[in-house]
């Protein structure tokens, strides 16, 4: 379940809501929930334009804090830069092949789409087209609420006991807040809180492997 959250998170880490009036309450939302995930996408990829999102993730379970930020290039190129005080690292796919790289250690870990073929836990869309089907599979996979206050809530439950997520957006602004995950005893495993979203021109470079890296390809890579 995490791993598809943070699959969906990647993707979308910088996306917004449509904008909803408060009600205050809670309602039993599938088809509403959906079509709020729905207009988030088409919020963030409808201009078909590149844009970057800062973030900030903590987790007390795992014992991690770091900050990094997003960049997206169309139709399918982005890359992820994150450090804390213990790591540095980048994550960059284009067009459905990627890789991880560690700057410290002058590493590269290879995340092509063979890697990706034997590796579960990393299913990164390769277009829009895989976007939108990994986003219609939601319903099959969580039960979903919204509820709308202050802040508008989407919450998923793992049908399959795997845990839960809840994403909160500002209906003023159509931004992304944060995003919780939790297990299935419903601790808290992850809080990302997003901020600072623009549409700026992202050089094609940012999703260049870096020249002189030791090359890797790793059967299960450890994100």
């Amino acid at each position: 379940m995490k791993a598809y959250v943070i699959c969906v998170l990647v993707l979308t880490v910088s996306a917004a809501s449509i904008l909803l009036s408060p009600i205050g309450t809670a309602f039993a939302a599938g088809g509403q929930a959906m079509d709020l995930v729905r207009s988030i996408k088409a919020f963030y990829f409808k201009d078909a334009s590149d844009f970057a999102v800062d973030f900030k993730v903590n987790s007390k379970m795992k014992d991690i804090s770091f900050d990094g930020s997003f960049m997206f290039k169309p139709p399918m190129s982005f890359a992820v830069e994150a450090k804390s005080p213990a790591l540095q690292l980048k994550i960059a796919f284009r067009e459905g092949n990627g890789f991880i790289y560690l700057p410290a250690a002058n590493m590269i870990t290879n995340l092509d789409k063979l890697t990706q073929a034997k590796t579960r836990s990393v299913q990164i869309p390769k277009s829009m087209t895989e976007l939108d089907t990994h986003i219609e599979k939601l319903p099959t996979e969580f039960d979903l609420t919204v509820t709308a206050d202050a802040l508008t809530k989407i919450s998923g439950k793992s049908k399959k006991a795997r845990g839960s997520f809840d994403a909160f957006v500002d209906p003023k602004t159509s931004e992304l807040k944060s995003i919780m995950t939790f297990n299935n005893k419903g601790d808290e495993e992850i809080s990302i809180e997003v901020k600072n979203f623009r549409r700026i021109k992202i050089d094609n470079t940012v999703f260049d492997k870096p020249q002189g890296a030791v090359e890797t390809n790793l059967p299960i890579p450890i994100f």
